[in-house]
């Protein structure tokens, strides 16, 4: 692309044209943060083709050079430079080249509706990710990527199978700024209007501004309205110009909850994985004390070690956990190495599970997880991006979830439990397990050592099901699963009467189509529902 010629005079006959944004360099740009509180306008992106940050092959170098040091460290150690020291700087050498080619092979752009990245060595390829179909983008820094001011774009699209696609790594703020212009895109080709992304468009964003949780004593604050786009919002933009390409204003984001340093170390000490090394190592030690057997050290040890990576993992990922209220939806950020900034789109929740491990439930601790339709699952084994919010007071972890439903408070549905007879299909937990509903959600308990609330929006449910086994028939049990977008949440009605079962589905069935033609129902397409 060839540069403007700015520096031409004007002549008599012509005004002098306007001249194009200047954009800065990817050294500028690495050096600078955007911070959620900030309110600056955010230049867009140029839609031609652009490369990654040049220092895309450094943060990648690493992980090459772990895996080689890996294993040939004892012949370094040995100062013996032989066949294998050769190897590992030839190995290290051809991934330096690699790296580097696959960095100049790498390029992508916006092209109309959709955002197109082409990738490949040796064997190419072009993916291309409609932008009307995005559902989420996140925002993840390793740590490497961090410390260079570095960040990875990863993208979610209607299909919820999996990743599309990622760009890594880029600047900082240029991530930030590709991410708003690609909502900003995409909320314009759904014919939404052209402000900020999910501002003041119905079902697309938040609609109002709950107070912060306001703490000890708990007290359930009125949501107030959210103020109207005002000049310095993004509500016009210049005569003529593409709404998707109007200059960029963030809103400052509102702080909905923080999870303590204390809490979130205690609560992963008390969680269901240090439980079960506990009651399993002391197991152990009562068989070697008993059988003279050296039991504990070849059986615990592995497992303490194998314990303590996952609890580290999981502390991690939770490590510095604030959950705000942005003009897409609720935003996340979390990670003490990984840092990963990802939002919820409040009309794509689900429906919501809040779960008590029988170790909080003496503090009064609970988890929110959500399902949101079309997003990937989780990020690792040990953290799911579905998580809103990993530990916190109980009432607390309600009060989000009445946030996150945009409803009335969930405790409110009364809950009936299973007849006793119930109790020979499940003899252990027979009595954890109860089912209501109402004409807002579906409302289904159950479980011992961790007990979980799965909750539902009618409007969400897409289908009804009532099942029996051999065992339940001679009972005269049955079971009832109400239906939602693959996720965390599996509202189920288990050993319940049978006729009861039937005529609690004939009820669902009739609410959730009551509740998808209510005034003010979102549409059908950002609510991802389907008729029973």
């Amino acid at each position: 692309m060839s540069e403007p010629d700015a520096g031409r005079a004007p002549t008599p006959e012509s005004a002098p044209a306007p001249l194009p944004p200047q954009e800065p360099s990817p050294q500028e740009l690495s050096t600078q943060e955007s911070a959620p509180q900030e309110s600056a306008p955010l230049a867009p992106p140029a839609t031609g083709a652009r490369r990654l940050s040049p220092l895309t092959p450094l943060v990648r170098a690493p992980i090459v050079l772990l895996a080689v040091l890996g294993g040939s460290w004892q012949s370094l150690l040995s100062g013996g430079i032989g066949p294998g020291a050769l190897a590992v700087v030839a190995l290290v050498l051809a991934g330096g080249a690699y790296g580097v080619a696959s960095w100049l092979r790498t390029t992508y752009w916006i092209h109309d509706d959709e955002l197109r990245i082409d990738t490949g060595v040796v064997s190419r390829q072009s993916r291309r990710i409609r932008i009307d179909r995005l559902q989420g983008i996140d925002i993840v820094q390793p740590l490497v990527a961090r410390l260079v001011g570095l960040a990875e774009l990863r993208f979610d699209t209607a299909s919820g199978s999996g990743r599309e696609g990622t760009l890594a790594f880029l600047p900082h703020r240029e991530a930030v700024a590709l991410r708003a212009q690609l909502l900003r895109r995409r909320d314009v080709s759904r014919g939404a209007p052209a402000g900020n992304p999910g501002l003041g468009v119905p079902g697309a964003g938040v609609t109002t501004t709950p107070e912060p949780w306001p703490g000890p004593p708990f007290r359930l604050p009125e949501d107030l309205p959210r103020p109207a786009p005002t000049a310095a919002s993004p509500g016009t933009g210049p005569a003529g110009a593409d709404p998707a390409e109007w200059p960029i204003t963030r809103q400052p984001d509102r702080e909905l909850a923080r999870l303590d340093l204390g809490l979130l170390v205690a609560s992963t000490l008390l969680s269901p994985t240090a439980v079960l090394f506990v009651l399993g190592g002391g197991a152990l030690l009562a068989g070697s004390l008993l059988t003279g057997a050296p039991l504990f050290a070849g059986g615990v040890v592995p497992a303490l070690i194998g314990t303590g990576i996952a609890l580290f993992r999981q502390f991690s990922a939770a490590y510095g956990f604030v959950v705000s209220e942005s003009e897409e939806g609720v935003a996340v950020r979390r990670g003490l190495t990984n840092l990963t900034s990802q939002t919820v789109p409040l009309p794509r929740v689900q429906g919501v599970v809040v779960s008590e491990p029988v170790m909080w439930r003496r503090f009064g601790w609970a988890r929110l997880e959500v399902s949101v339709a079309g997003a990937a699952g989780a990020d690792d084994a040990t953290f799911s991006s579905s998580t809103l919010l990993p530990v916190g007071p109980r009432e607390q972890v309600l009060w989000l979830a009445r946030h996150v439903l945009e409803g009335e408070d969930l405790t409110t549905v009364p809950l009936v439990p299973v007849q006793r007879r119930a109790r020979w299909a499940a003899p252990l937990w027979w009595r954890t397990l109860a089912f209501g509903q109402d004409a807002r959600y579906a409302v289904s308990r159950r479980g011992w050592f961790t007990r979980r609330f799965d909750v539902v929006p009618q409007g969400k449910v897409q289908s009804v099901r009532v099942t029996q086994g051999p065992w339940q028939r001679r009972l005269g049990l049955a079971t009832l699963h109400v239906d939602s977008p693959l996720g965390r949440v599996a509202v189920r009605a288990d050993e319940r009467d049978a006729a009861e079962a039937r005529a609690l589905a004939a009820t669902l069935v009739e609410r959730g189509r009551a509740a998808r033609h209510a005034p003010g129902r979102d549409r059908p397409d950002e609510a991802t529902t389907a008729p029973l």
